[in-house]
């Protein structure tokens, strides 16, 4: 299965984002930045290609719980591409509403319950993710197989703790904890 990522040029710029994990780690993974992707050559052809085959996790609107369309679906097991947005949750919404091509693709949404462990990054509730843990709960859904995608969630942990000790407990103290 491959994964495609839809980064906000700001993104790539951020020493705390989650997806060069992915990038790093993933042998069928592509990344791509913009904001507009509704006229992207390269995603217009995968959708086009690959049609039936493909899906994007976002929280739209008419999202079905993973969970669900694999339950659904007999398909899922088609499934060849999962494409995600990298961006803050602001920026994300809005290449959502500019990439109108990603709307006729099915939209799944993760499941709300869990809590992300991105302890440097503020979310507004609970079941917001990196994109790496995105990444790794709906490849490992998929695949029906929690543990095959562990060492991600492993590496994104060894970052947070990272940036933590480079920045002090103070800081991280005054700023991230609850």
């Amino acid at each position: 299965m491959s994964v495609i990522v839809l980064q906000h040029p700001d993104e790539s710029r951020i020493n705390k984002g989650t997806a060069i994990i992915a990038k790093l780690s993933l042998k069928n993974y592509q990344c791509w930045q913009g904001e507009d992707f509704s006229s992207h050559k390269a995603l217009n052809e995968l959708i086009e290609t690959c049609a039936g085959n493909i899906v994007v996790v976002y929280p739209a609107e008419k999202s079905i719980a993973i969970d669900e369309y694999i339950k659904r679906s007999s398909e899922t097991h088609n499934i060849s591409h999962v494409v995600f947005i990298d961006a803050t949750w602001r920026k994300a919404k809005k290449i959502w509403a500019l990439s109108t091509n990603l709307h006729a693709l099915p939209s799944i949404k993760l499941d709300a319950a869990n809590r992300s462990n991105y302890r440097i990054r503020k979310v507004p509730e609970d079941g917001y993710l990196s994109t790496i843990e995105a990444i790794t709960q709906c490849l490992s859904a998929f695949d029906g197989q929690s543990k095959k995608y562990q060492s991600l969630l492993h590496v994104f942990d060894l970052m947070i703790d990272y940036q933590i000790d480079q920045m002090g407990s103070d800081t991280y103290n005054k700023n991230y904890e609850k």
